[in-house]
């Protein structure tokens, strides 16, 4: 497996799912400023969609926002992913 995250599908399907959280919490469009993914098992070929990933707010202030994110696959989770998003520029 690459070790570039934005060559597969379980990237894009985080990083979509986490601006869609951020951009209904702050009402504009956020700004990415740190994201970090832990991978368990992941198969080469594994296609992942919405259904699979679950988020959280962890914690949110006035303009920073702090999510928590799951790829669960049959039960078992087999990535996670935290990130900081902001809502300045």
């Amino acid at each position: 497996m690459s070790n570039h995250h934005t060559r597969h599908n379980y990237y894009q399907t985080i990083l979509d799912n986490k601006y869609a959280i951020a951009t209904s919490e702050f009402g504009v469009k956020p700004k990415l400023l740190t994201i970090n993914i832990d991978l368990g098992d992941l198969e080469d070929n594994l296609e992942i969609n919405e259904s699979h990933v679950k988020s959280s707010i962890e914690k949110k202030s006035k303009d920073t926002l702090f999510i928590k994110t799951y790829i669960i696959k049959d039960d078992e989770i087999i990535a996670s992913s935290s990130s900081v998003w902001s809502n300045n520029y």
